[in-house]
């Protein structure tokens, strides 16, 4: 008898042990967003919360191909792009979804005032959104867009607060009854379509139950919690099997614990892409509109070095956007140009022998990142500062244009490669907006011409060609600097089933269990 209480209780307690229920999961993550509001942060962090949460009227899969989200079709015609929504869609608080909340949704993510990173610039292109009828959505584009829109699609929507009625027009929405982000601390305001619903929501931990109304009642989990954590702490959660899944461990200590065993180290190509942007909207006379010193910056940075001996096997060398054996990367761009000696040839030749002096802004997920190249900058004569500094006080200083070069890095869309181009580079030329992450405000009107004509081209050949095109002109003028693709790295405990995203993201509703918790007990 005493025998048979022993091994019970040991059942027990290897069911109830930390990352081995069944029906829960725990995530760690060295970023998460600051604020419920999905229409607030732009970030991988805040991706991974609205993710689960909340719907666009599209989504992509893993490989960047578009699907219904919330909308089962839509088609282009000579009004614009027309949306047909979903008749099942019910937000988790059980009220139906209808075009009053797509439009509201829109307009208040063009105008959320506050934001660090909002969807304004994504939405510049947008003339008119009319409600056809509560389940038809028609889309006009300022510009005869003929691609499909796919940044306006993915962006998520929220539940109109009862009375709400907006009007969606260019330049500005019009209505009654918006929301700020401080309203989302309400769990009544915060409700969306997704798979699952938040139930309790902190700087540093978010904690998430299935949403009930969902389509697909299939959900493995219980409750999933997601945890922001110190590099520390998310390895030690993988070792003592407190953490089922780490999003983006430190690089430096994932050999040490796939050497440890019980754990799966996934690694895949990402989207993701570090860059240098200068700073085009200084008033004041600077080296960096001398082509020549620009260039030398380019020379002076040992991608392939980085890629080698700083980062192995988790970053690939990269001299433009596009990724190797897309259709639209150049083969007359090279993605390392590696010469010290050339770079102060070029200084010299600029009227800089004695090299020059900048200031780097970097974001606290870019600073490691800038230091190294700063070292590198430094010892080729361009004398490079960077700060630690939080996102707020970066933000700031983007504003204010006090940097020479920002070190940032963004997830696109391979899905939609004119609007990629467009938005890292794009100036206010052939009649489109500004570009929404050219925040060095690069403009450069052959470049803009080159991106239109893709974003109207009707086949995918002579896209292709437009965009690669685009891309030598940029680097013919140094109008940045690509450094490199990083891949996207995970860690699971071995029991733990997932699939990894081109686009970097994470959906809980590609995660599963290879044993369940009864099977790891015996």
């Amino acid at each position: 008898m005493l025998a048979l209480v022993c091994l019970f209780s040991l059942i027990m307690a290897l069911m109830l042990a930390p990352g081995v229920t069944a029906a829960e999961l725990r995530i760690g993550a060295p970023e998460l967003p600051r604020s419920p509001d999905p229409h607030f942060g732009l970030n991988w962090g805040d991706r991974l919360y609205y993710d689960q949460v909340y719907e666009g009227l599209v989504e992509t899969d893993g490989h960047t191909k578009v699907l219904p989200a919330l909308a089962e079709s839509w088609e282009r015609t000579e009004a614009g792009w027309l949306f047909r929504l979903r008749k099942d869609v019910r937000f988790q608080d059980g009220r139906a979804l209808t075009t009053r909340d797509v439009v509201f949704s829109l307009c208040r993510a063009r105008n959320l005032p506050g934001a660090p990173r909002t969807f304004a610039k994504t939405l510049g292109n947008v003339e008119m959104l009319t409600a056809v009828e509560p389940h038809q959505l028609l889309v006009r584009l300022l510009d005869g867009d003929k691609r499909f829109p796919l940044a306006v699609a993915t962006i998520p929507i929220v539940a109109a607060p009862a009375g709400a009625l907006w009007r969606f027009a260019s330049p500005a929405c019009e209505g009654t009854g918006h929301l700020d982000s401080a309203a989302f601390a309400d769990p009544a305001l915060r409700a969306g379509t997704g798979p699952f619903k938040v139930v309790d929501f902190t700087p540093d931990r978010i904690v998430l139950a299935p949403n009930p109304y969902h389509r697909d009642h299939g959900q493995a989990w219980r409750q999933v919690e997601l945890l922001r954590l110190t590099e520390s702490g998310l390895i030690r959660g993988v070792l003592d099997r407190t953490l089922d899944i780490v999003y983006a461990p430190p690089a430096a200590a994932m050999e040490f614990v796939d050497s440890r065993g019980g754990v799966n180290v996934h690694l895949m190509p990402s989207t993701a892409i570090t860059y240098l942007q200068f700073n085009w909207r200084s008033s004041s006379p600077s080296p960096l509109q001398d082509m020549k010193v620009r260039e030398a910056i380019r020379l002076a940075l040992p991608r392939d070095v980085l890629s080698r001996r700083f980062m192995p096997g988790l970053v690939t060398p990269t001299g433009q956007v596009a990724l190797p054996g897309a259709p639209d990367r150049s083969p007359a761009i090279p993605d390392d140009e590696y010469d010290p000696a050339a770079a102060r040839r070029l200084l010299a030749a600029a009227g800089y022998p004695n090299g020059i002096s900048i200031r780097m802004l970097a974001g606290p997920s870019q600073y490691k990142v800038a230091k190294i190249l700063a070292l590198f900058l430094t010892q080729a004569g361009i004398a490079t500062d960077v700060r630690e500094e939080t996102a707020e006080q970066v933000v700031a200083r983007r504003r204010a244009g006090d940097y020479d070069i920002y070190c940032m890095g963004r997830i696109y869309s391979a899905a939609d490669m004119p609007d990629t181009f467009h938005a890292l580079l794009g100036g206010a030329g052939a009649g489109m907006a500004p570009g929404e992450r050219n925040y060095g405000g690069y403009n450069d009107l052959t470049f803009d011409r080159l991106v239109a004509d893709a974003r109207a081209a009707n086949a995918d050949r002579p896209r292709s060609q437009l965009l690669r095109k685009a891309a030598e002109r940029a680097y013919a003028d140094v109008a940045w600097i690509p450094v490199f693709h990083t891949k996207s790295a995970w860690i699971a405990q071995s029991r733990v089933r997932m699939q990894p995203r081109l686009d970097r993201s994470l959906r809980l509703t590609d995660i599963d269990l290879v044993e369940t918790a009864g099977q790891l007990a015996r």
